[in-house]
């Protein structure tokens, strides 16, 4: 899958469970105010989801950019392959 592919995807997953129009890869928690903790673990969630991973606790905790999130998004799809 794409950078472009998975980008798409993590766009989509951010509009419906933030509520946030805008993803990318400069993208933090700590800059938008809808992404609380609870709203990471729905976050995580859909990520799941839609790319039919399970994400490890250690790599979850680190998924707090898009930088972050796209990097563990593409090791869980390489390791799945």
């Amino acid at each position: 899958m794409t950078d472009e592919k998975i980008m798409k995807i993590l766009k989509d997953v951010f509009n419906e469970t933030l509520g946030v129009n805008k993803f990318n890869l400069s993208i933090t928690m700590d800059e938008v105010s809808e992404w609380d903790s609870l709203k990471h673990i729905r976050l995580l969630s859909s990520i799941e989801d839609s790319f039919e991973i399970e994400i490890q606790f250690e790599d979850a905790i680190e998924m707090i950019t898009g930088k972050s999130i796209l990097t563990k998004v593409k090791k869980y799809i390489t390791d799945i392959n």
